[in-house]
């Protein structure tokens, strides 16, 4: 026998995979890691101990590290845009989708960073999403660069206070970092800031910045309604400004 007779015979190595393991299962099981450890806690390595495979068993089934996050974003996204009832205007439309997004981002506040700040998210698009936005743009009366710049400023807007509601809170003495936090506030100088001071008890861990609690255990409900409305009333305004201003540069001079 030839070696290279034998070498034919040798069976083909198998993908590396797990005996009714799916791609589903391992999402899922990656965004129970990110909601248990956080993202900065997840790796390929825990979620393989999660799963109890090799690590290039999930490699196998979905990609590498950037592919599973990318994922996992997807999964929590998919439920954003729903079937559109006879006559819903767009105004109606884009409240409905701002108030989905929080609700899934909500349910997985780990994943908010993910969703708002890291591009890697980029590599599994929600085109229907997208799309469903373009759509209610063009309603509004943007076209043109015009609708490109009111998406991006309605991305921006759809994930940025969800984002920052959700801010990670610090892993290391969590308890003295809030005292701390109080403290400080707590010697707010009135003289200095007097409208700070007077309108502290409305204030306090109730508005950005002044926080020592995220929007998982001190949720900011009436503050992101209010976002809402004036980013829809702004858009209202800016669609036909914009419209008229590109008439008046394409008028000839007399």
């Amino acid at each position: 026998m030839t070696a290279g007779t034998a070498e034919q015979r040798r069976p083909k190595r198998a993908a590396p995979r797990a005996i009714g393991l799916t791609r589903e299962a391992v999402i899922a099981a990656a965004l129970e890691e990110i909601d248990s450890r956080g993202l900065h806690g997840f790796s390929m390595r825990s979620l393989a101990r999660r799963l109890g495979v090799n690590a290039t068993v999930i490699v196998w089934h979905l990609g590498n590290r950037n592919a599973v996050l990318a994922e996992v974003v997807k999964a929590v996204q998919r439920d954003l845009v729903p079937p559109r009832p006879p006559g819903q205007t767009w105004q109606e439309r884009l409240r409905q989708i701002f108030a989905r997004s929080r609700d899934a981002v909500r349910q997985h506040p780990n994943v908010a960073p993910l969703i708002g700040a890291e591009i890697v998210s980029n590599a599994r698009p929600d085109l229907g999403l997208v799309e469903a936005l373009l759509e209610t743009l063009c309603e509004a009366g943007f076209e043109g660069a015009a609708l490109r710049d009111a998406y991006n400023a309605t991305h921006a807007a759809l994930v940025g206070f969800t984002t920052q509601e959700l801010a990670q809170m610090p892993s290391e003495d969590l308890a003295g970092w809030r005292t701390e936090m109080q403290d400080h506030l707590a010697r707010a100088d009135a003289k200095a800031h007097p409208i700070l001071a007077r309108e502290m008890p409305r204030l306090a861990n109730q508005a950005f910045i002044l926080r020592w609690q995220n929007g998982v255990e001190a949720p900011m409900h009436d503050a992101f309604a209010m976002f809402v409305d004036c980013f829809v009333a702004g858009l209202a305004a800016c669609a036909p400004r914009r419209k008229r201003g590109t008439e008046r540069r394409e008028t000839p001079e007399a």
